[in-house]
């Protein structure tokens, strides 16, 4: 070994050549050679967890913190103790996953969602189509068609119109606008109730002569309750209408219309908006 000036020493060049590069703690104190040495095994491991710990948060922030709302009436949405459930709540899900975009589902009574929707409390949600819903709202896609019937015990006469309901009571679910027809009807009284297998409960032990919702709600409720067509039957057909997927035109994420819009175009193409939506009750 070689003596240096100052009473340091340096290794020879027939030591690994690397051995210069450490600090000459032969003649530091002893705190400052403990010093030394912590500062050696701590630069690494900042080296090794600082970049990828930046780079997760980075990419957390740019996920965009989708809002959507959803009825909360079943069969469209459901909340149960630990998870949403439901026609549109498995719609929503499923476009998460082909859009790979997270959300956030609130559910609320369909008045609120449109509030929600307008106010730009929430980015998207699914409404019903009509001029007042396409002015205070943009568009993206169709989602589904839904025909407003009236059933009734089997063996009940089909209704040639409405009016055939005259002093009787009909069943509703609460908040609900079915057209006109119905919702501006007045000879005939109208018994709001919280869900569809409530209303088709009551119908069914009498307590009301008729029930009245989308085809979608009232299969749903007859599968959910194991009840058949020797139980209820179809007595009217009110019209038909359309629910489509809309963004608040106050939302920041304009952007993202155009992979809505083809995510709605795949997953109709693909079979998953028929397997959510079909409403057939054999």
């Amino acid at each position: 070994m070689n003596k240096k000036a100052g009473g340091g020493y340096l290794t020879h060049d027939s030591d690994t050549e690397n051995n210069y590069l450490q600090p000459n703690t032969m003649t530091m104190p002893m705190h400052l050679r403990l010093l030394s040495i912590l500062a050696l095994l701590y630069i690494p491991s900042v080296l090794a967890t600082d970049t990828p710990t930046t780079e997760r948060t980075e990419t957390a922030s740019l996920q965009p913190a989708i809002r959507f709302a959803s009825s909360s009436v079943e069969p469209w949405g459901i909340q149960n103790a630990d998870e949403k459930q439901g026609l549109l709540v498995s719609v929503i899900n499923a476009l998460a996953q082909e859009t790979e975009i997270p959300v956030n589902i609130e559910l609320q009574p369909y008045p609120r969602v449109v509030h929600s929707l307008y106010s730009g409390r929430a980015d998207f949600a699914f409404l019903f189509d009509s001029p007042s819903t396409r002015t205070s709202a943009t568009r993206i896609g169709h989602l589904v068609n839904s025909r407003m019937i009236v059933v009734g015990t089997a063996g009940s006469a089909p209704l040639n119109s409405l009016k055939e309901l005259e002093g009787k009571s009909v069943g509703l679910i609460r908040g609900s606008k079915y057209g006109a027809e119905f919702d501006d009807a007045t000879y005939f009284h109208k018994s709001p109730v919280s869900s569809m297998p409530q209303g088709l409960a009551m119908l069914i032990r009498n307590r009301t002569d008729a029930m009245a919702g989308t085809d979608q709600a009232v299969y749903w409720a007859m599968r959910k309750m194991n009840v058949g067509a020797k139980r209820l039957s179809k007595l009217y057909v009110m019209g038909g209408t359309s629910g489509s997927l809309y963004i608040s035109k106050t939302s920041e994420y304009q952007h993202l219309i155009p992979v809505y819009k083809k995510a709605l175009e795949t997953l109709h193409h693909n079979g998953t908006m028929k397997r959510i939506f079909d409403s057939r009750y054999e």
